[in-house]
């Protein structure tokens, strides 16, 4: 199985959601802010990288876990996805999340200054504060994931309508 955690950018809330599904952060207790910033992809990508699934890892069922950044075209990019994969036969091997919902103003603020105005010493700080205050739920998110990855996977046609 692939599973690719979506958000704006593949910086900041896709990252830490990948990090925490592989167990590279704790799915439980506190997480500083530092430990966030010095997560190796944590505010590393830039507007090129958009739209490129990037290898994270394989979880410890060998699923690998993807993370991609969709800027503002998140609807159309995942249906066109889920619609190739379809047509491939794939789609019972694929789940995309979309790690947007998880996540607060705050990263987001973070985000476009580290990001779009390029203030990273002011941007990057902000958006891993807003991470930890996000953590609850970017980890119920993963939860579900990996309860949907042990569940007996939907048929194609299924999987084409179901989004996180």
């Amino acid at each position: 199985m692939k599973v690719i955690y979506h958000c704006y950018g593949r910086a900041h809330s896709s990252v830490i959601a990948a990090y925490l599904h592989l167990g590279k952060l704790p799915m439980q207790g506190p997480v500083t802010k530092e430990q966030i910033m010095a997560v190796p992809e944590f505010d590393l990508a830039e507007a090129a990288d958009w739209g490129r699934p990037y290898f994270v890892g394989k979880d410890t069922d060998a699923n690998e876990v993807f993370i991609l950044g969709l800027n503002s075209q998140t609807q159309i990019c995942s249906q066109l996805i889920y619609s190739l994969a379809c047509h491939l036969r794939m789609a019972d091997q694929l789940i995309m999340v979309n790690t947007l919902t998880a996540i607060g103003l705050l990263t987001r603020v973070g985000g476009f200054l580290s990001k779009q105005i390029r203030w990273h010493r002011l941007g990057k700080p902000l958006a891993a504060r807003g991470i930890v205050s996000s953590l609850p739920k970017l980890r119920s998110l993963v939860t579900a994931v990996k309860i949907q990855l042990q569940k007996e996977e939907p048929d194609a046609e299924e999987k084409a309508d179901y989004h996180y």
